[in-house]
């Protein structure tokens, strides 16, 4: 069977960038609807799903502004190996139970910590002319993932994660 991805390209490598970006926001969609009994783990939530919807936005409009030939160009080996690895990641995450905020909190971290945001890192600051507008995103990023360590402190040990549980226990996250 043929290699999907002997002949990638850079255009293919944006947009599996940017499917990534908005199923990570999704998936703190459902987290949020998950937590709405408590209105700062919501809030916690919808925030970092606007942050991802920003990164998916900002890599169309990276995406819109090549020129053909580098849309068709070879991406570099690099970005072809984090986009396996992230695709594993999620078919390892999409089918996990949420009960409680630690599954949440867990699931996320690894998301946050993973090739992600390293590939959004890498198109954005290969692909954006402006220094300026680069300069904007990489903060953006920094900002985000500072963002993931500042979850609401009084929910930050794992014993109370726990015991917060999810609304629909046992919530898949494809359904």
């Amino acid at each position: 069977m043929p290699d999907p991805d002997a002949e990638i390209v850079l255009g293919k490598i944006f947009e599996r960038a940017i499917e990534t970006k908005r199923k990570v926001g999704q998936m703190y969609l459902k987290f949020a609807e998950l937590f709405s009994h408590v209105p700062e783990i919501e809030d916690f939530w919808k925030k970092m799903n606007l942050n991802q919807m920003a990164h998916a936005d900002w890599l169309k409009e990276i995406k819109e502004s090549l020129t053909e030939e580098q849309i068709l160009s070879l991406p570099e080996v690099e970005m072809v190996l984090k986009t396996h690895s992230i695709r594993k990641l999620f078919d390892k995450h999409l089918n996990k139970e949420i009960d409680n905020l630690h599954d949440a909190y867990q699931v996320a971290h690894e998301i946050e910590s993973s090739e992600v945001n390293d590939l959004f890192e890498i198109l954005s600051s290969e692909f954006i002319p402006s220094g300026e507008k680069k300069s904007l995103i990489l903060d953006s990023i920094d900002q985000y993932r500072k963002q993931i360590k500042s979850f609401p402190s009084k929910f930050q040990d794992g014993f109370e994660m726990k015991r917060i549980k999810a609304d629909g226990s046992g919530l898949k996250l494809n359904r």
